[in-house]
């Protein structure tokens, strides 16, 4: 499902108990400085800083918000451990796992003592966090094998993000059906998001909101998230602004900024609410400050739609922010800053520079400037050719000159 929301991801190891994965949110950013925010551990070669470090933000400009918005979002905090939830139609049912025990003995029989299982848990999150994927793996497997839905969604993240075995979304889809049928509220999630792709499973957006509302209503800030966003876009189900804004505000109540960057966007669009540049502002920023580059953006759009000099400034700041992850949205702002001289002294080469780097990403708005530039000749030497080259580019989605493009990061969802 196509949603205005990025749908963050990452490996679900927890620690003592189902309900710790909701205690904390994770920030981390990959190779080439994009970040990330989920509810569990980030995965193998994740970086804890971004490439350049953002500047403080100055005090933000005066707002009248609404008085139970007035003060950032508290700290998450862990949801109720959820019941066993019922098995889906028998449509839904996975297949026979192909690692199931040997004998006869009932599951219930097989499975250690709860003390055991946490003691493991906590082994295997030690030996996730020091890079030994593969004793993650053999510490977890046999409490999967026993029917622990919490190491079942373990083994399911492993396998999704290709941690420790071989990367098999159909296994890691398997897993996580045991898992969410158990009542695993972060399998859940995992389930409506493989569903919602189509990885792993056929796609089917109306049994990933099934999913996604039973691990909404047990707290998972990313599942409410995206069921959100669904009832946005009205897919999977019917569209309903009201009750989009109503789960990204659970979710960004608990912290967590893809949330607060689309209650951002409900205020500055009315969607769902009444429109209030002021309260647009406060969530944005509420996500900026913590590093979302979407976020970021959506709060150096507005302030660019000023004519005040320091409103302007303030546009150029974030989108440098942003751009300085890696965000191509945030790079074709800042170069669109550049070539109108707007907050900044007017510079075509460094526009051109900045549209470059966003439509080397494939970033169709950077790549019908950068022709426009070539065509004109500004910041580049005016060739018709190559303002053709990029202008076919944005209109088709394909370089003829470009090598193949190389496959999306199993990291990003």
């Amino acid at each position: 499902m196509r949603t205005l929301v990025v749908v963050l991801a990452g490996l679900a190891l927890v620690g003592p108990s189902p309900s710790a994965a909701a205690e904390e949110i994770y920030r981390w950013y990959d190779k080439d400085g994009n970040v990330y925010y989920t509810q569990s551990p980030p995965p193998a070669g994740a970086l804890r800083a971004p490439p350049a470090p953002a500047p403080v933000a100055p005090p933000m400009p005066a707002t009248e918000p609404e008085p139970e918005l007035a003060t950032p979002p508290p700290t998450p905090t862990a949801p109720v451990p959820p019941p066993v939830v019922r098995t889906p139609p028998a449509a839904r049912t996975a297949p026979t796992v192909r690692t199931a025990p040997s004998d006869r003995t009932p599951a219930a029989a097989r499975r250690p003592p709860a003390g055991d299982v946490t003691a493991s848990l906590e082994r295997a999150l030690e030996a996730y966090r020091r890079g030994d994927y593969a004793a993650t793996v053999d510490i977890i497997r046999p409490l999967a094998e026993q029917g622990d839905a919490t190491a079942q969604s373990r083994l399911a993240a492993l396998y999704e993000h290709g941690a420790g075995v071989e990367q098999d979304f159909v296994e890691a889809a398997l897993w996580y059906r045991k898992a969410a049928e158990g009542g695993d509220a972060s399998a859940q999630h995992g389930l409506g998001s493989l569903l919602s792709d189509g990885r792993g499973v056929a796609r089917n957006e109306a049994e990933a909101i099934l999913w996604w509302g039973r691990a909404a209503e047990h707290g998972v800030a990313a599942a409410q998230t995206s069921l959100g966003s669904a009832y946005h876009a009205g897919v999977g189900v019917a569209k309903d602004d009201n009750e989009a804004v109503r789960w990204w505000r659970k979710a960004a109540l608990q912290g967590f900024p893809p949330a607060q960057e689309r209650l951002g966007f409900a205020y500055e669009h009315g969607a769902g609410v009444a429109r209030s540049d002021e309260q647009a502002i406060l969530w944005y920023r509420t996500a900026a400050e913590r590093g979302f580059a979407p976020a970021q953006v959506d709060l150096a759009d507005l302030y660019s739609q000023s004519s005040k000099a320091d409103r302007l400034a303030e546009a150029v700041r974030w989108y440098r922010i942003a751009a300085a992850q890696g965000y191509a949205p945030a790079q074709h702002g800042l170069a669109g800053a550049y070539a109108l001289g707007a907050g900044v002294k007017r510079d075509y080469a460094e526009a051109a520079r900045l549209y470059r780097q966003a439509a080397e990403q494939g970033f169709a708005p950077a790549q019908k400037a950068l022709a426009d530039m070539y065509l004109r000749g500004e910041g580049v030497p005016k060739s018709r050719d190559e303002a053709e080259r990029w202008m076919r580019r944005a209109t088709e989605g394909v370089d003829p000159q470009a090598p193949p493009a190389a496959p999306p990061s199993p990291l990003a969802r």
